[in-house]
């Protein structure tokens, strides 16, 4: 995958913004702000959480090297409903937003970047609000474990979860619990679905891992 840093606009949105890092935790985007900034994420992993009144949390998504930040604010001109913080060290570049609305007009390919960046996140949360409300529990299990995996390369056909995924994390991820994933990674172990290994988990039937998803 190619660099953020190697794309051909990266040079402009460097001479408008600046480097900042941000340690694992760190707030980067308060839920209910508009924000000043749109950022770029060099290095690191970030995630998206929405409180609700009572505290509540929902898990939204990642952001990795290559996605931006706080542009749906930008767009819309209204606040983020949800908090990004670092999960990891994070390495991102930010830019002003009246910045940012400059670059748009003077490089094409950045506006470009910028939209279908905007359109993506819009599909991956709408795809959960999709399941949220017509898939079981389990059937969200299995949609979440089908995302996380990639195909081995040396055994075609086998597919593999590496690092092998924390229970809690998916729960959270699909407004579920911990046991319930527990017992859904149980049951597919039991088929031959899933498998263990040393650090990763093994999708050994990842046709039968998606007709899982209902």
């Amino acid at each position: 995958m190619m660099s953020p840093t190697d794309k051909p606009w990266y040079p402009l949105l460097e001479k408008a913004g600046n480097r900042k890092v941000y340690h694992a935790g760190d707030a980067i985007l308060l839920q209910d702000e508009i924000s000043s900034h749109i950022g770029l994420i060099i290095s690191g992993r970030a995630k998206a959480l929405s409180y609700s009144a009572s505290g509540d949390e929902t898990w939204l998504g990642f952001f990795e090297p290559g996605d931006f930040l706080g542009h749906m604010s930008y767009f819309s001109g209204l606040p983020i409903n949800y908090e990004i913080s670092a999960e990891t060290e994070l390495s991102t570049l930010l830019m002003p937003v009246g910045a940012v609305k400059r670059l748009i007009e003077e490089a094409d390919e950045f506006g470009h970047s910028l939209s279908e960046d905007l359109a993506q996140r819009l599909d991956q949360m709408m795809r959960r609000l999709v399941e949220a409300y017509t898939l079981s529990a389990k059937g969200r299990v299995c949609a979440e474990l089908a995302r996380l995996s990639s195909p081995m390369g040396v055994d075609a056909g086998r597919d593999v979860i590496r690092p092998s995924p924390v229970f809690v994390d998916i729960a959270l991820r699909i407004n579920s619990t911990r046991e319930t994933v527990s017992r859904t990674v149980s049951e597919l172990q039991k088929k031959g679905i899933l498998s263990r290994s040393p650090g990763a988990l093994i999708v050994d039937q990842p046709e039968r891992l998606k007709d899982g998803i209902k």
